[in-house]
């Protein structure tokens, strides 16, 4: 009798155990077939995180335009703000660089002595014309000033102003008292007497008028301090005004003078 053996020829001892016909093919398809996936996961991972920040971008960016919108519609607020800082600086540094005429002709009423009189009183600042004079019998004076059509001093900075005095007095003893008052005022900084005349018959010395009584007509020059350099800071306001909204731009320009 023949044997016939029965177990398959892939199965039989000495053949690898499950190759089968395809010889390991499966595995590998099934390897295969698993990192294809573990791929797509990754991807649809990376895939949502990326439409994530996709959307955090889009809402920040969102928010900044907003930010700028609200910003922008500020703008002329922050114009306004810069403009008004412009011009009252502007002010204070022609107030704080002018000379004070005012407060200079309350200072010569307030030093000078009872028993004189005031002809004539002229003050000029550097090259300008008198700004002020007057004649009359007492202590009488007037003040002019021109105005300009900028934010910007008639005068410039180192400019002294001078006032030339002419009066009576009752004696040389009172000339002297005056001089020795008016070195009191504020800013003086030097009193020089030109004349001191006794009158005679009735009539005064050259240019200090007429002196009752033999009285004495005296002439003098009142020197006060240069005038102040205006501040440096009003460069940086008008730096920040500059760049402000351009529809807040001045639509009008203050004048002073000193």
């Amino acid at each position: 009798m023949r044997a016939v053996n029965l177990i398959p020829a892939d199965q039989r001892s000495g053949a690898s155990v499950g190759l089968g016909r395809s010889g390991g093919a499966a595995y590998a398809v099934l390897v295969l077939a698993s990192g294809l996936a573990v791929m797509a996961v990754l991807y649809g991972i990376a895939h949502h995180q990326v439409q994530s920040r996709r959307g955090q971008a889009a809402a920040i960016n969102a928010k900044a335009q907003a930010a700028q919108q609200a910003a922008s519609a500020l703008a002329p607020y922050t114009a306004f703000v810069a403009l008004r800082q412009q011009r009252a600086l502007s002010v204070a540094t022609l107030v704080d660089s002018r000379f004070d005429w005012a407060h200079a002709f309350h200072e010569f009423g307030r030093v000078l002595p009872a028993n004189t009189s005031i002809s004539s009183l002229s003050g000029t600042v550097g090259s300008s014309t008198p700004s002020s004079s007057s004649s009359s019998s007492s202590s009488s004076s007037s003040s002019s000033s021109a105005a300009s059509a900028t934010v910007a001093s008639a005068t410039p900075p180192g400019s002294v102003p001078i006032f030339t005095i002419a009066g009576c007095a009752t004696s040389q003893n009172t000339v002297a008292e005056t001089i020795n008052r008016l070195r009191l005022i504020d800013g003086v900084t030097n009193v020089t007497l030109l004349s001191s005349t006794k009158s005679t018959s009735g009539s005064g010395a050259s240019g200090a008028g007429v002196c009752a009584g033999g009285s004495p007509a005296f002439n003098m020059t009142v020197t006060f301090d240069p005038l102040p350099t205006p501040s440096a800071s009003e460069s940086t306001v008008t730096a920040v005004a500059n760049t402000a909204h351009a529809g807040s731009s001045p639509t009008g320009s203050a004048g002073a003078a000193r």
